[in-house]
Order: C-alpha cells, then sequence, then structure tokens
C-alpha cells in the first residue's frame, strides 16, 4: 500500500470516528495505519535498477537497424526506473 493510500485510509478512518463509529472502534486501525505512515516517510527507500534483460529490452525498442533514437531512449529509461521506483 502506497503512502498516500494509507494517508487516505487514515483521513476516512478519522471522519468515521468523528461521527460516532456507531457498531465498532476505529482505534485499532487509525493507530496502525498512523504508525505505518511514520515508518513508510522515516524508512530509507532501496533503489530498484534495470536488470540486464530489461536495458537490453529498452535498447531494442528504440532500434531501428543501425539506428538508435537517444531521445525516445533517454524518455523510455525515465518511465521504467519510475515504475519500478514508485
Amino acid at each position: 500500500m502506497s503512502i498516500e493510500a494509507m494517508k487516505q485510509a487514515l483521513e476516512a478512518l478519522e471522519e468515521y470516528q468523528a461521527k460516532g463509529a456507531p457498531f465498532m472502534s476505529c482505534d485499532a486501525a487509525v493507530a496502525a495505519l498512523r504508525a505505518a505512515i511514520e515508518q513508510a516517510d522515516t524508512a530509507p527507500r532501496q533503489w530498484v535498477e534495470l536488470t540486464d534483460d530489461e536495458a537490453r529490452a529498452l535498447v531494442n525498442r528504440v532500434t531501428f537497424g543501425d539506428r538508435t533514437n537517444w531521445q525516445a531512449f533517454v524518455y523510455i529509461v525515465d518511465a521504467k526506473l519510475k515504475e519500478k521506483n514508485a
């Protein structure tokens, strides 16, 4: 679960709590989400690199005969790394 999703869930639970939470308490869920958000905010993130196979596949996508579209290559590498490290 992403930090953003946890924050949205926490906000929804807090609104539910404020309305009286008619049939169950949300205290444990709220505490767990707050702890998970705090941990995710302070934990260092591990960078995920492209594998050799992924790099070759990306080069193949932008190579036509003996020509390579380097601008397209930069954009697709950027997109792939963002995807892997989201």
